[in-house]
């Protein structure tokens, strides 16, 4: 099965990906509402309960999978949800909030029985609401949030610890952590480097600890960072600044070599295998060969020169962190 939504109509299609017939509609956010505006969804990784953030309304919608209805509705607050993330080994599911710079927070909610917890008292968090700044260590028990301070918590069997800060996190975007303890961060603003660490961890006492960190060359203008299914490549996708064009960055995990793919036009990433990625354009998908580092033809999406459609969003396989 496959989830996506209708924004406009504030309503949940529940797709069949064999035939692509439409199942069943289920409406999110608050009854009656205008305003509700879903942003993001994720599945548990159990794939038992999917989550929705309502941006317009403040508030999460929560659907049982296996009877398609919604469980609750939870207000987070004056904030608006923009981003989830979470991993197999977690019991939670994190949220994060937008407010306004030095104002916005996070928040953990417990996947068996739906409660929310707001964890990042005392610190003042700005998080960039176009991109996701949560990710989850493997292990499940670090959860990392990025922004102008980097924020590192540790979450144990329905227990959340104290957060803590970590200077090197400092002036992060997003990053992905993959399976083999490598964390990959974007930065901020006019900086041309990745932040990479090793197994950075924190644990109940506090500590945090890590075994290797360095910076990845790279470029100005760094967006949106995934990985590809069996990780063995990190896409970064570069937006015009310095360079006349915009591209994408392909790094290669087992070499650690890099090497960029001009394009003119940069929106959404995608992997869908270690053989290809495909970057959105205005209204067509651009496919990007990896082995060769090259952009492919576009395949258009929709008609010639139809600008009612444009391309928002990409996605291929299971993520632990929503777009």
């Amino acid at each position: 099965m496959k989830l996506t939504m209708h924004l406009d109509m504030s309503l949940l299609l529940i797709i069949d990906t064999d035939t692509f017939n439409i199942i069943k509609t289920v409406r999110v956010g608050t009854v009656g509402s205008r305003v509700t505006n879903p942003v993001a969804i994720f599945a548990a990784p159990y794939g038992n309960k999917v989550y929705v953030a309502n941006s317009g309304d403040h508030n999460v919608t929560i659907i049982d999978t296996n009877t398609d209805t919604v469980i609750t509705n939870v207000d987070v607050g004056q904030g608006r949800p923009f981003a989830f993330a979470g991993n197999e080994n977690s019991d939670f599911v994190y949220l994060a909030c937008k407010v306004a710079d030095k104002k916005d927070y996070v928040i953990a909610i417990t996947i068996d029985d739906d409660n929310f917890t707001r964890y990042n008292l005392g610190f003042e968090l700005t998080l960039e609401e176009t991109r996701n700044p949560l990710t989850v260590h493997p292990d499940g028990h670090t959860q990392i949030t990025l922004g102008t301070i980097g924020m590192i918590t540790y979450f144990g069997d329905d227990e959340i610890g104290l957060p803590n800060t970590l200077s090197l996190l400092d002036n992060t975007v997003s990053g992905v952590y993959l399976d083999n303890q490598l964390l990959f961060c974007t930065t901020q603003g006019e900086r041309a480097y990745l932040k990479r660490f090793t197994n950075l961890d924190i644990d109940w006492e506090n500590h945090i600890t890590y075994d290797n960190f360095r910076d990845v060359p790279s470029y100005k203008g760094q967006d949106k960072i995934r990985v590809s299914r069996t990780q063995g490549y990190v896409g970064i996708t570069i937006q015009p600044t310095t360079l006349p064009t915009g591209g994408l960055q392909i790094y290669n995990v087992n070499s650690a070599s890099s090497w960029l793919v001009p394009l003119y036009y940069v929106g959404d990433l995608a992997f869908f295998s270690d053989t290809k990625a495909y970057v959105g354009e205005a209204n067509a998908i651009r496919p990007i060969d990896l082995a060769t580092a090259t952009a492919l033809p576009a395949i258009p999406i929709g008609f010639p020169n139809d600008t009612r459609i444009t391309v928002k969003n990409i996605i291929s396989g299971y993520s632990n962190q929503s777009l």
